[in-house]
């Protein structure tokens, strides 16, 4: 039967293009929960994707059928939804432009694909679209001719079985055989981040990173300060405990301030020596706190850990008197994982002292603001001379030892019973690096995220940052603690998710020297993993998007540790390096426009593992920094982010485990991650951080875990 052609309807396209929006959001929420494709079938990784990327990939999916739909419409006509061969018609051109825009997502966009999320795409798209014709069908027939609907699935066949379907079909199975190759075959998979790459150019930047002291060792520096009054000098703290000091901004020589790897006791997973700064009067010959440096550092001793904040006195004459100069001003003992410590010390510009503790940073039997110290800024008086401004901590410490010092007055939680007099806010995760803007006097943090969310926050007077019911702007799922009814809330001026390589943020400095223009007002900070430096604006009350300007040349833990701003205008920042040798860096941020031909070939490079014969201390250490956050310090998968995963982890302590997997199985996924062998990509691929030998010892080192189980069963 012949059935003339009929006018477009923008009806019909408006439906469809619903059909496809309300698809696109129907699948997100169900592959949140559910798999479309049973891992019984094929087992494909979990890949997260956020509800902003869900926004970007629905316009990529609607722009792609109006672009492919109108003008088949009006080739055509309408009839899509009550002419069965129109229908059919219309079908073969959703099916290319569902892959179309699925191929566009792959190649084109920064987008985590996720083939569970495309799956159900085609499929809740496919039912809604035969729903809809059934609807309209009998809608337009009047339900007379209901037994005609037979016909649609027919027409779909003939259609399928022409020259034309099967190119359309072997068209929209290429994304499955993509996904499938780039999970399976690094090959492919480098050259499809080659176009991703090729798509999305890293931004220019007319910045780089120059080594500072080219002929001087460091040990991991976590942190480099002027003493006050004094440009020509610079303090070097290393993870280690050492405290040197250099000229600044050439030196050949290091003066030892002093050694405090004695009170240290094991430094790994995140332990050490974490952050200092110089009171005030430094250097101030008439003041007694003329050589006072505060020092914030843990001390780990087989199962026990106690994170302590001390004074010192750098008058005295030689290192070791210097050392036992020490003056405990705080002594928290905590759970011993090594974890979340926190570590910014910074003199604020009121003259008070401000200390960032993370949320780790407590033992297991006690967690709460009125009984501990944790997940928090800090600030205290240590001047002991001033009684009208400042008064004597209050009530039972029943956690530790808090001594010399004072607490200002007009800290926002004196008389809330819920809260200890010394917190100034509360709710971060893990404020390891945080700075004062030296023209707002406002407080910038970086705090640390768990598995999704990096933030920066600009802290206020009294109020609550949302940890852990809070994560970047996203709940959690957790509930609030009772305690926190009436605390005003306050959400994150910058955030940002998880890849790869950026995850763990540093905070940084505004800048407000005259040396840089183009810096002046900015926020700079970095990100620790992927060595890479951010500028945001300071001057505005929130933030969407940073701008990368800079990159060192290590990274995962190896990588950055401070940004830091001198007196000077200079920005300063610590490259962490190698644990096991002298590799780390102090670079300097510098236009690339200014640099001479030596200083840019002292531009940093990626450095090498130092040596390939296996030792197991340093491999335990590598393990610690890089593997135990999540899979925990024995190999059990009970790290502190374990639980935020939303994955179970493996026991590489049991024989199922080590029976199961051959070394080469073990070495793939730490070299190429989870997601290139078909697993989740929320284990990064560690190839591009590490060396060969690193991955190769870090593979007999699991091995070696498997004993654990072993002996505990004899």
């Amino acid at each position: 039967m012949h059935i003339e052609k009929e006018k477009a309807s923008l009806m019909e396209v408006a439906l469809q293009l619903l059909v496809i929006f309300i698809s696109v959001y129907s699948a997100y929420k169900y592959t949140l929960t559910h798999d479309i494709i049973p891992k019984a079938v094929i087992r494909l990784p979990d890949v997260y994707v956020s509800e902003s990327s869900i926004l970007h990939i629905a316009i990529i999916f609607v722009s792609i059928y109006s672009l492919l739909l109108i003008p088949y419409q009006l080739i055509k006509g309408g009839g899509v939804f009550y002419q069965p061969k129109r229908f059919a018609q219309e079908y073969l051109v959703y099916l290319c432009a569902y892959t179309t825009a699925s191929l566009y997502i792959f190649f084109v966009t920064t987008i985590n694909y996720d083939p569970q999320l495309i799956a159900a795409i085609g499929l809740f798209s496919t039912i809604l679209y035969a729903l809809a014709f059934i609807a309209w069908y009998l809608l337009k027939t009047r339900g007379t001719a209901f037994s005609g609907l037979y016909l649609a699935p027919f027409e779909l066949v003939k259609h399928f079985i022409s020259i034309k379907g099967i190119i359309v079909i072997i068209y929209f199975l290429c994304p499955l055989f993509l996904g499938k190759a780039f999970v399976s075959d690094r090959d492919t998979a480098n050259l499809i981040t080659q176009i991703r790459i090729w798509f999305n150019p890293p931004q220019e930047s007319g910045w780089s990173l120059v080594r500072l002291y080219p002929n001087i060792e460091f040990s991991q520096p976590m942190l480099v300060r002027q003493p006050p009054g004094n440009p020509g000098q610079l303090y070097v703290l290393e993870r280690n405990g050492r405290l040197l000091k250099l000229s600044y901004p050439e030196s050949n020589a290091v003066e030892l301030i002093f050694d405090s790897e004695s009170l240290l006791g094991e430094v790994e997973i995140e332990n050490g020596a974490l952050g200092f700064d110089f009171h005030p009067e430094f250097g101030q010959a008439e003041s007694i706190n003329s050589g006072h440096i505060y020092l914030y550092y843990t001390n780990h001793r087989e199962e026990t850990q106690v994170n302590r904040l001390s004074r010192f006195d750098v008058t005295r004459p030689d290192p070791e008197s210097r050392l036992n100069s020490e003056v405990t001003i705080l002594s928290l003992p905590r759970n011993p994982d090594g974890f979340h410590n926190g570590g910014s010390v910074e003199f604020g510009p009121d003259g008070y002292l401000y200390i960032g503790l993370g949320e780790g940073t407590h033992p297991k039997e006690a967690s709460r603001y009125a009984e501990v110290l944790r997940s928090g800024i800090l600030r205290i008086d240590v001047d002991l001379n001033n009684t009208t401004r400042s008064g004597l901590p209050e009530g039972a410490f029943n956690y530790g030892l808090r001594q010399n010092y004072l607490i200002p007055k007009d800290n926002p939680f004196i008389g809330n019973a819920n809260v200890m007099d010394e917190y100034w806010a509360l709710g971060l995760r893990n404020p390891f690096r945080f700075t004062f803007d030296p023209e707002t006097g406002k407080l910038w943090v970086g705090d640390v995220g768990s598995t999704v969310w990096e933030e920066v926050n600009v802290v206020e007077k009294g109020k609550h940052y949302q940890f852990p019911f809070v994560e970047g702007r996203h709940p959690t799922g957790k509930e609030k603690p009772e305690e926190l009814t009436g605390i005003e809330e306050q959400g994150p001026f910058y955030t940002y998710e998880h890849t790869a390589y950026d995850r763990a943020v540093i905070g940084g400095t505004v800048y407000r020297g005259k040396k840089f223009p183009d810096l002046f007002g900015k926020y700079l900070f970095a990100d620790n993993y992927s060595a890479k430096i951010f500028l945001l604006s300071a001057d505005q009350d929130s933030a969407a998007e940073a701008q990368l300007i800079a990159q060192g040349g290590q990274y995962a833990q190896r990588g950055i540790s401070s940004v830091v701003q001198l007196t000077t205008g200079d920005i300063l920042v610590t490259l962490l390096g190698a644990a096991s040798s002298k590799t780390g860096e102090i670079l300097s941020l510098q236009p690339k426009s200014e640099l001479t031909v030596n200083e840019e070939s002292a531009v940093l490079k990626e450095i090498d593992a130092e040596s390939g014969e296996y030792d197991e201390k340093q491999t335990r250490e590598l393990y610690g920094i890089n593997c135990s956050r999540c899979h925990g310090r024995e190999g059990r998968g009970d790290g502190p982010d374990s639980d935020s995963l939303g994955i179970g982890l493996p026991d590489f302590t049991t024989r199922e485990f080590q029976s199961t997997r051959s070394d080469s199985d073990i070495r793939n996924v730490i070299e190429k991650g989870g997601a290139a062998v078909q697993m989740s990509p929320m284990m990064p691929p560690w190839g591009e951080f590490l060396s060969t030998n690193e991955i190769d010892h870090l593979t007999l080192y699991m091995r070696k875990l498997g004993k654990i189980d072993t002996m505990e069963s004899k």
